[in-house]
């Protein structure tokens, strides 16, 4: 629930509620709701979605500072194996629940509601495992708003492209 309201509050910041929808079925004849989507140009007629879904993994991620504390080396290990388990779980179950392409992208985002969470994913290696096995990238906060930035730059850029086309017709 966090994470969703945390995601949620970034989409408002960044973009336009015409951009992005919640609790979208993704997959054609699912009945599994991606939390968040947003709406990418498609060939022109249609859009394609890009599934967010926010996982917490609040619980192995507490086990993973405790171990922390107490500086016990296999106790990190441990957590640390067990986090990297759940995220790559998390990843696969947004691909097979939310990825269809063309009517999807072929990635998604997960999306991990503090900076923290991310910053161990990133330094364990696992983004990267699951970006290659299951197209899925993570994104922590600062990292989301960053990608829906660049992502609101390119819809910028489409919109005056198309918009400059009409004008150049019109003075044509």
């Amino acid at each position: 629930m966090l994470g969703e309201i945390q995601l949620a509050a970034i989409l408002e910041q960044i973009l336009t509620k015409d951009q992005y929808a919640e609790n979208v079925a993704t997959r054609k004849d699912a009945s599994e709701r991606v939390e968040f989507a947003v709406r990418m140009p498609g060939d022109g007629e249609r859009y394609v979605w890009l599934p967010i879904d926010a996982k917490f993994h609040g619980d192995t991620y507490a086990q993973l500072m405790e171990a922390y504390d107490t500086a016990d080396a296999a106790a990190i290990a441990k957590a640390r194996k067990q986090l990297a388990d759940a995220l790559r779980k998390s990843a696969k179950d947004i691909r097979e629940k939310y990825v269809d392409p063309p009517d999807t992208t072929d990635f998604a985002v997960m999306f991990l509601p503090f900076e923290g969470l991310y910053a161990e994913a990133v330094n364990s290696g696992i983004m990267e495992i699951v970006q290659q096995e299951y197209k899925v990238m993570l994104a922590g906060p600062a990292t989301m708003a960053a990608l829906l930035n660049s992502l609101q730059m390119g819809f910028e850029t489409l919109a005056i492209r198309k918009h400059s086309g009409q004008v150049w017709g019109v003075l044509g």
